[in-house]
C-alpha cells in the first residue's frame, strides 16, 4: 500500500499522467472542427447528457490531480481557445455547452501557475470573449439580414447521390425562395447524434411571391420545367467508385451562408462607378478616321463635281 501510494504522490509520475489531459483538447477541436461543418442532431439526447456530464467529471478529477503538471496548465489555457469558437457557433445546445463552460472555466481556475500570468491570461480570455461575442453579433445579426427560414420542400436523386431542398427565408421585406443541393451521402451518424453535412450549392433564388416545383429526371434536376443541375458534372469515377467532384465549383463548405446588404450595396457601388468611368473614358477618346484611297478619289470626285456646278451657275 506505501508503495502504491509512493508511486501516485510521485511528481514524474503525475507529470506522464497529465499528458492524458491532452484527451479533452482533442474532443474540444474535434466538436469545434464539426460545429463549423456539420448541423448537429441529436438522435437520443439521453446518451449524450450522461455521457457529456461523466467524461467532463473524469477529465476534472484528472486535471484535479494533476494540478502542479505545467502540462496540465497549459492544457487549461489551449481549452480556452477551443471553447471560443464552440460557444458562438453552437449556442443553443446547451447539452454539450454546459460541461463544455463547466469544465473549462474548472480546469483554469485549477491549474497551478503564477499568480500574475494567470491573471494575465484570465484578462486577455476575457476581453477575447466579450469583444470576440461582440464583434460575431454585429457580424452576423447587424451586417447580415435576419431570416426565418422554413423549410418547404426535398427531395433526393433516383441515384440518391445529391438532395435537393427549397427553403422559404422571410425578412423584413418579402423575402426570398432559396432552391440548394447537397451531397446526400456525407452525412455521420454517430448513434447518439446525426452530423448533417452544411456542404451546399444554392442552384436558384428569386424574391417572393413565387413557387418552386422540383423535379428529378434521372440525374438532372428541373425547377418549373427548367434544367438547372445535373448530378453527372459533379461525380467522377476513382478506382472503379463514385466519388463527388465539387471543389472550387460554386459550392460552400462551412457554417456560414449569410446575406450581407452592405458588402452588396459596396460592390453595386463600385460597378456603376467603374461602369460611369469606362463611359467617361470612352466619351473623352479622340474618334479616329481611317481615309482609304477609294475615300480620297471620291472627296476629289465630289469636289470636282461642285466646282463644275459652282462655274456653270456663274456662267
Amino acid at each position: 500500500m506505501e508503495k502504491i501510494k509512493t508511486v501516485i504522490d510521485n511528481k514524474w509520475f503525475k507529470f506522464g499522467v497529465s499528458f492524458a489531459g491532452i484527451i479533452s483538447a482533442v474532443v474540444m477541436a474535434y466538436f469545434d472542427y464539426i460545429v463549423f461543418f456539420y448541423n448537429i442532431e441529436y438522435t437520443n439526447k439521453k446518451v449524450f447528457a450522461v455521457m457529456a456530464p461523466v467524461f467532463c467529471v473524469l477529465v476534472a478529477l484528472l486535471s484535479l490531480y494533476t494540478r502542479r503538471s505545467p502540462v496540465t496548465a497549459v492544457i487549461a489555457m489551449v481549452n480556452c481557445l477551443l471553447f471560443f469558437p464552440l460557444l458562438l457557433l453552437d449556442w443553443g445546445n446547451w447539452p454539450l455547452l454546459v460541461p463544455a463552460a463547466a469544465l473549462t472555466v474548472f480546469c483554469f481556475f485549477n491549474c497551478h501557475m503564477n499568480e500574475t500570468l494567470k491573471t494575465i491570461f484570465g484578462t486577455f480570455f476575457l476581453l477575447l470573449y466579450i469583444l470576440g461575442g461582440i464583434v460575431f453579433y454585429l457580424f452576423t445579426n447587424v451586417f447580415g439580414v435576419s431570416t426565418v427560414n422554413t423549410l418547404v420542400d426535398t427531395s433526393v436523386s433516383p441515384s440518391g447521390a445529391f438532395r435537393c431542398y427549397v427553403i422559404d427565408a422571410k425578412n423584413k421585406a418579402t423575402g426570398k425562395k432559396y432552391v440548394y443541393i447537397q451531397p446526400n451521402t456525407l452525412d455521420i451518424d454517430k448513434g447518439f447524434m446525426r452530423l448533417d453535412t452544411t456542404i451546399k450549392k444554392l442552384v436558384r433564388q428569386e424574391a417572393n411571391p413565387v413557387e418552386f416545383t422540383c423535379e428529378w429526371e434521372g440525374p438532372q434536376l428541373y425547377i418549373n420545367g427548367e434544367e438547372y443541375f445535373n448530378e453527372n458534372n459533379y461525380i467522377k469515377i476513382e478506382n472503379g467508385e463514385a466519388r463527388y467532384d465539387i471543389a472550387d465549383r460554386g459550392w460552400t463548405y462551412t457554417y456560414f451562408s449569410l446575406d450581407f446588404p452592405i458588402s452588396t450595396t459596396v460592390n453595386t457601388f463600385k460597378s456603376r462607378i467603374d461602369n460611369f468611368l469606362s463611359r467617361k473614358k470612352e466619351d473623352e477618346e479622340p474618334e479616329v478616321v481611317v481615309i482609304t484611297r477609294d475615300a480620297e478619289r471620291s472627296t476629289s470626285d465630289e469636289a470636282e463635281t461642285e466646282g463644275d456646278a459652282e462655274n456653270k451657275s456663274e456662267e
